[in-house]
């Protein structure tokens, strides 16, 4: 249900936001309602395949999100909206049921009841499609679907490493340094982005209910791992030609295109040796957890390096979990960068990072001091150095 005010060339949808209910009022609402459609019936097969989906929306806590969001709903006038828990869950419950269709997910929630439980909804009272559209562009922060212009140019590939499994180089050398500098000297403010909403639901949500649960491990000394992974886009990589050059005769122009998913780029995947065209997903894992959580995710272009995604990261990390304390850092070769050595130093944090086989045998004195397979120096007397050691005769 909405309200609309036809204005010259404008609509206006306004909706206002009423009290949500409790986790627990949701929770009878789901055993009342799997009673009345199933389990009175004897209708347990749909519900014991449904078992993991109701596992997961038995025990998430969606009840905070009303809070989070109600600052896009108007206070005092309009039309009752949805509740944005039920929404948000329902949307949840799309992606652990493989769905990628809104249109689809809408079908099947009218035409199987359960589903429509399991999100929160009365089966004869399901959100139509373009509810759940509008919901989504509340949680988006900004005018603009996208963060770049859907008129650009094709942009180019990436070099891939030379040796097989190699990462891809860095375009710019010496850029680690002055970003890690910059950062050091003037720590970035991380407001006002367009995806702050998802990362606040994610992180009060899901990361503080498991680390007060413990399965996150210590936060005072917490072990983290992080790592970027290829994500593919199902959007065209050429584009829409929106020059006349093959009326010209010419095929192979550099001319801007329309593209769908403009922030989209090409990226080069070490792990299956492979160009992709999507984004690159750089998370931060509790090493120490048996279940490897995710504590923190975030989406880069796919030709960013892993490195840089990892130090804009990392700094966003730290300052959005001031009550998180990291003790140790797990890195692989992509980020083996004196600059991250330092940054890490830093804040005193352990750094665990996989060498990268560009520099082997690049060392200054290499003649002159050995190096354990650990890469801890041995001095000539043939004794492992010692960090930091105390000498007692100074």
């Amino acid at each position: 249900m909405k309200t609309s005010f036809c204005l010259p060339s404008l609509m206006v949808v306004i909706f206002l936001l009423k009290t949500t209910r409790s986790h627990r009022q949701f929770q009878d609402f789901l055993k009342e309602q799997l009673q009345i459609h199933y389990l009175k019936r004897g209708f347990l097969e749909p519900v014991l395949l449904q078992q993991k989906a109701l596992a997961s929306v038995w025990c998430s806590d969606l009840s905070k999100i009303t809070e989070f969001v109600a600052h896009r709903y108007s206070q005092s006038v309009g039309s009752i909206a949805r509740d944005p828990a039920d929404m948000f869950r329902s949307l949840l419950l799309m992606e652990l049921l493989h769905e990628r269709s809104i249109d689809t997910w809408v079908h099947s929630m009218r035409s199987t009841p359960i589903f429509a439980v399991l999100s929160g909804f009365l089966p004869d009272d399901v959100p139509g499609v373009g509810t759940f559209y509008d919901f989504i562009k509340r949680l988006w922060m900004s005018s603009s679907t996208h963060l770049a212009n859907k008129v650009r140019r094709p942009r180019r590939k990436p070099k891939k490493g030379k040796k097989k499994g190699e990462k891809s180089p860095l375009k710019k050398p010496g850029v680690i340094k002055r970003l890690v500098d910059r950062y050091l000297e003037h720590p970035p403010d991380f407001h006002s982005r367009p995806q702050d909403l998802f990362q606040k639901i994610f992180k009060e949500c899901f990361v503080v209910p498991s680390a007060k649960h413990g399965i996150l491990g210590d936060i005072s000394a917490l072990t983290i791992a992080g790592d970027g992974s290829s994500v593919r886009t199902g959007a065209s990589h050429y584009g829409k030609l929106i020059c006349s050059c093959r009326e010209n005769g010419v095929f192979k122009c550099r001319c801007p295109r329309k593209f769908s998913d403009p922030d989209s780029s090409w990226g080069w995947d070490s792990y299956r040796e492979e160009y992709y065209f999507g984004r690159t997903l750089y998370a931060f894992t509790a090493a120490d957890s048996p279940y490897d959580l995710p504590v923190y995710l975030h989406f880069f272009k796919a030709n960013r390096h892993d490195s840089l995604a990892f130090v804009y990261s990392f700094f966003d990390f730290i300052q959005s979990n001031p009550d998180c304390k990291v003790a140790q850092c797990l890195l692989d070769s992509a980020h083996d960068a004196y600059a991250i050595y330092n940054l890490l130093h830093r804040y005193d944090i352990a750094a665990f990072i996989d060498l990268n086989t560009r520099n082997e045998g690049n060392c200054s004195h290499q003649d002159e001091i050995l190096f354990s397979k650990e890469g801890i120096p041995i001095c000539p007397a043939n004794h492992i150095m010692a960090y930091n050691g105390f000498c007692k005769d100074r």
